[in-house]
């Protein structure tokens, strides 16, 4: 390998006087100097202003990229001269050194910014052999730099859900909004695109804010749950969005309204010293189940209990009827579904289903979008998963800002498969 070669190819104005590779240590040392042809003026590290008078230099040794599986390090001079901007005596700027450390080549930091894309901060920093802190400071500064360049890409169908960011106990005299980010995530594309502190409104103003009101204006389709914060959001910003509302969290509604009937009829039933056995512990989530999930033994136990009570029997109806209201072709055969599941809970008067039911009619003109435009928050509900397991395998976040353009990191753009060297 022709190191000297390498290095005036790969570090312009410089050269390489002397290469030592000591094997025991399992290092190499490149001696470098400045090329007689490099004529350049000395520019302070600080304010970027050419420097007067010279004061001498000093010697660097900083760590570059492998070479073999050797560890690699370059030795050279840095000048010293009097800055008139900052009327003290600065040191040179360096083009190959790191921004983030002067003990580090701007390649090999750079390197090993990438490894923290795939790998927690701990382990690079154990297998590298640097130290943690400096690793974390690497990817940090990183993805600051990263985030001062970013631009959010036009969208046309965003997507909108929470994530739980901080812990309960540590933060529990806090606002329960403050412990979540919002996630805002790009339908056609997969990715993430903004990540907002809490799940107020404000949140979602944010991200619409940096968004230009031109770019809102072309923004067709926003999937989210029913959290009002988010919806009067894009109505003011994206008036000609159509919002659909999730069928995940809508079922998840009537499951839950579903369930309160069911713990209502139990505890009737304690009262009346009658049997529970077969609608409590494991036969609990039997009822939640669509009929044709239920393996025989369960279809056994669900008999006998709507033998021995009719409500029971009931629920199970109105649940199965309205099971199949988001797999209907149109708007006509589901608006037909949910008028009879409404006069069914109507006319057994059954509380909890009744608020719920209220409310989802309330919200017609929302709902009906779904069979319209057929669109779920379900990515943002995966990217979730990917979130909470980013968390898990980094055992928490201390520094929230660190959090989110982690997020960013691997679930976005701020990442070295769309950002390249020369643009960092």
């Amino acid at each position: 390998m022709n190191i000297p070669y390498l290095v005036k190819k790969l570090i312009p104005g410089y050269v390489a006087n002397d290469v030592k590779i000591l094997f025991k240590r399992q290092i190499v040392e490149i001696y470098l100097q400045k090329s007689e042809d490099n004529s350049e003026p000395l520019i302070c590290s600080r304010c970027g202003t050419k420097l007067a008078q010279k004061r001498g230099s000093h010697q660097m040794k900083i760590k570059h990229l492998p070479i073999f599986g050797l560890d690699c390090y370059l030795i050279f001079y840095r000048q010293k001269a009097n800055c008139p901007h900052c009327k003290k005596a600065r040191s040179e700027h360096i083009d190959f050194l790191a921004r983030e450390t002067p003990h580090l080549s701007k390649e090999y930091s750079w390197w090993l910014g990438r490894l923290t894309e795939i790998s927690t901060v701990s382990r690079v920093a154990e297998l590298t052999g640097n130290d943690q802190n400096t690793l974390w400071r690497i990817d940090y500064d990183r993805l600051v730099l990263m985030l001062q360049n970013y631009k959010i890409p036009d969208v046309k169908r965003i997507s909108v859900d929470e994530v739980h960011a901080r812990s309960k106990r540590r933060y529990s005299r806090e606002n329960r909004n403050k412990q979540y980010f919002t996630v805002v995530s790009d339908l056609d594309t997969g990715r993430v695109i903004w990540v907002s502190n809490n799940r107020e409104k404000e949140a979602l103003d944010e991200f619409y804010t940096l968004l230009g009101e031109e770019r809102c204006s072309q923004i067709e389709v926003a999937a989210m749950d029913q959290f009002n914060g988010y919806k009067a959001s894009t109505e003011q910003y994206c008036p000609q969005a159509k919002i659909v509302w999730d069928r995940f969290h809508l079922m998840r509604n009537f499951e839950s309204a579903l369930n309160d009937e069911r713990l209502e009829i139990i505890e009737k039933n304690k009262k009346e010293k009658k049997s529970v056995s077969k609608i409590t512990g494991k036969f609990k989530y039997l009822f939640l189940k669509k009929a044709k999930k239920r393996t025989k033994a369960e279809v056994k136990s669900f008999k006998q209990v709507m033998r021995d009570n009719k409500e029971f029997y009931k629920l199970e109806l109105i649940k199965e009827r309205f099971f199949h209201f988001f797999y209907q072709r149109d708007i006509e055969d589901a608006r037909d579904i949910l008028i009879e599941v409404k006069s069914w809970i109507k006319e057994n008067g059954f509380k909890y289903l009744e608020n719920w039911v209220d409310n989802f009619v309330g919200g017609w003109e929302i709902v009906k979008n779904y069979f319209e435009i057929r669109v779920t928050s379900a990515l943002s509900e995966g990217q979730n998963n990917v979130i909470k397991a980013l968390k898990r395998r980094c055992f928490g976040f201390k520094n929230m800002t660190y959090f989110k353009l982690k997020i960013m990191q691997v679930c976005g753009y701020l990442n070295s498969r769309y950002i390249s060297i020369d643009n960092y």
